[in-house]
């Protein structure tokens, strides 16, 4: 059972995870409000429509907040924890709200797209690694993939909201979505003021009763108990380690085996956003209606039912299948559906089969990517790191993968509207180029890492085994490990009936 104490932390670091994925679609429905457009659009002979340069800059200036909250998350760790880290993340992301909500003049509205990146960003750091260093080793696996869960359920909540405001009156039809954030900003910051510190920065600052407290309120056991006592001793040992080894410096990312990790995470967090998800659910309903689809705001509803629904078998498949087949066979749908909906609509622009083929091919899409590239691009984007290394590695692919967001974000109105590059649907090439050279990339770099353990990947770095060989490789290791455990085994059965335990193979003759 969880204490109330539990529940309100996990409540926190689960509404920042709602709150990550709320955040990542929720202007793609502001964008096609006909009272934000006249806000902030301009008129031709058609009527009033936003300018690839407005689109660009609503969009993707929310990345400079975000790139500046990630690369000074650890500074702050340093001066306030993770938990005052979490209070000052959620006061900042509330305030950048509160800017937006009143329709101000454009560069206040992108100021406040800025604040509020500044807040996501810290919040993405920090809340997956409170939820770390907190839960027991037994529910871990578990929580972080209900975090990722609530990721997609974040946007489907965002989708819900603006097909239900749509046709409100004035600002209200796109304030609503807006505002909505206060309300998850508002329970981070009270489950932060709540919550204690996290273990780890507590035991690195010396305060070894505090840290058993804090330790007995995150997982409710005892704090005498041996549990108790365990778990203390591991994490004071991974503390000591840290601070024997010496100071970390960013030249040993790209040195050695650590290179090979630290390009693996750079260039899945490229090729995640690259593929064309963040268009999606970016630039989806805009792009529809351009497109003639009707219903552009029920549309995006479901592709963000769709993505939650296939998230959630996710963490099965990937230890299934594992990383490598999933992303093969999640990319080659993926090309699919960009290829098949390209091709009808030069065919048949503007029928009715065109509609449908461009909407049945987001669906499958989006269908495609979550159990595969959405899911795995995030394990693979964090399982890799050595110990030593992890969170400068961990931060280094996060810079990359919100300047991945901020370019396709920038660029994609430019490519798209009518007023611009004129690609339309065309652009679906855009995207079938990207998948193609993201799936053979895969093929020939990402290592398959499924069962295998912290010194197992190390080993398979250090070693230096080809990526398309890793599979077989992993399997041979878990065979002689078998062997060698049942081996041990028939021995140890054999010495206690009183045979020689030299003499152990010859038992059954």
């Amino acid at each position: 059972m969880f204490s109330f104490r539990q529940l309100t932390i996990y409540g926190m670091v689960f509404a920042s995870g709602t709150l990550i994925g709320y955040d990542s679609g929720y202007l793609n429905g502001v964008l096609g409000s006909s009272d934000f457009i006249h806000r902030y659009g301009a008129e031709d002979s058609t009527g009033w429509y936003l300018t690839p340069k407005i689109r660009a800059l609503f969009t993707s200036l929310l990345v400079v907040g975000t790139l500046s909250g990630s690369i000074s998350a650890n500074f702050l760790f340093k001066w306030m924890g993770r938990k005052g880290t979490l209070i000052i993340s959620a006061i900042i992301y509330g305030a950048g709200v509160a800017l937006q909500v009143p329709a101000p003049p454009a560069g206040v509205f992108v100021l406040g797209r800025i604040l509020l990146g500044m807040g996501l960003g810290l919040i993405s750091v920090t809340s997956p690694m409170y939820l770390v260093e907190s839960s027991r080793p037994t529910t871990r696996g578990r929580f972080i993939a209900l975090y990722t869960q609530l990721l997609t359920c974040g946007n489907v909540i965002v989708c819900g909201i603006s097909l239900g405001t749509r046709n409100l009156a004035g600002a209200n039809s796109w304030r609503v979505t807006v505002g909505f954030q206060l309300f998850l900003a508002l329970v981070i910051f009270l489950g932060a003021l709540i919550a204690p510190e996290s273990p780890v920065i507590l035991m690195k600052a010396n305060k070894h009763d505090e840290a058993r407290q804090a330790l007995a309120s995150l997982r409710n056991i005892d704090p005498n108990s041996e549990e108790m006592t365990e778990s203390i001793d591991e994490i004071a040992r991974w503390v000591q380690e840290q601070s024997t080894s010496g100071e970390v410096h960013l030249s040993e990312c790209f040195k050695g085996p650590d290179l090979r990790r630290q390009l693996l995470g750079i260039c899945i967090a490229f090729f995640t956003i690259a593929t064309g998800i963040t268009f999606w659910f970016g630039y989806g309903t805009t792009f529809f209606e351009a497109a003639g689809v009707n219903n552009s705001y029920l549309i995006s509803l479901i592709l963000a039912l769709v993505n939650a629904v296939f998230t959630a078998p996710s963490p099965y498949l990937v230890e299934r299948f594992g990383r490598r087949i999933c992303l093969f066979v999640g990319g080659v749908i993926m090309a699919i559906t960009m290829l098949v909906p390209s091709i009808i609509h030069q065919v048949a622009p503007g029928s009715r089969v065109d509609q449908f083929a461009l909407v049945a091919g987001a669906v499958i899409f989006i269908a495609a990517y979550a159990p595969s590239w959405g899911t795995i691009g995030w394990i693979v984007m964090t399982e890799p790191y050595s110990q030593r290394l992890r969170l400068l590695q961990s931060t280094i692919t996060m810079v990359v993968y919100w300047t991945s967001t901020w370019a396709v974000g920038f660029i994609t109105p430019y490519m798209v509207d009518a007023t611009a590059g004129d690609l339309g649907v065309k652009v679906c090439y855009v995207w079938l180029v990207m998948i193609i050279l993201s799936v053979l990339w895969a093929y020939f770099y990402v290592p398959e890492l499924a069962g295998l353990s912290v010194a197992e990947t190390d080993l398979l770095f250090e070693t230096g085994i080809p990526a398309r060989k890793s599979a077989s490789w992993g399997a041979s290791l878990r065979s002689n490990a078998r062997d060698i455990e049942e081996s041990t085994s028939i021995v140890l059965t054999v010495g206690e009936k009183g045979v020689k335990t030299d003499e152990a193979p010859y038992a059954h003759t």
